[in-house]
């Protein structure tokens, strides 16, 4: 019997973690919830689905703007009319995210990620012409658990 529990044991201290590919994220159920929750979040932003987009956010989202200034800054209320104004003006959009660590403090998962996208807007001023971006930097997503899923609470 003993045998058995010590050779049990040994295997255990043998199994190594499971990452997700090129990250240091640990494959477990939560984290996966998480990352389908961003991947359909990049899925809607590229279809254009305001409505969609919506649904990921939590009540209590809050948008900051990256600036220091308080006049652009938006809650929940804000994000539809923010949503529904940009992807308005989206003739085309390419947009990757990858994952680069989640966090979990405070019952909030931060989730750093990297940006890699291109997007052509459409002009406001038609004599300037339409406008192309490039995406490429790190960002930060914050997640709350809401019952069973995870919803955006800053950074969509």
């Amino acid at each position: 019997m003993l045998v058995i529990a010590v050779c049990a044991s040994s295997f255990a201290a043998c199994a190594h973690p499971a990452f997700y590919p090129g990250t240091t994220i640990l494959r477990t159920d939560e984290n996966q919830k998480i990352i389908d929750t961003i991947d359909l979040y990049r899925q809607r932003l590229v279809d254009r689905n305001v409505d969609g987009l919506l649904v990921l956010a939590s009540p209590r989202y809050r948008e900051d703007s990256g600036t220091p200034r308080s006049d652009d800054d938006y809650g929940y209320a804000g994000l539809k009319e923010v949503l529904k104004t940009r992807l308005g003006r989206l003739k085309s959009i390419w947009y990757e995210i990858e994952l680069r660590d989640i966090d979990f403090r405070d019952g909030h998962a931060d989730v750093d990620v990297f940006l890699n996208g291109s997007f052509e807007l459409a002009s406001n001023a038609p004599e300037i012409g339409d406008r192309y971006h490039r995406v490429s930097d790190y960002h930060r997503f914050v997640l709350e658990r809401e019952g069973d899923r995870w919803l955006f609470v800053s950074g969509m």
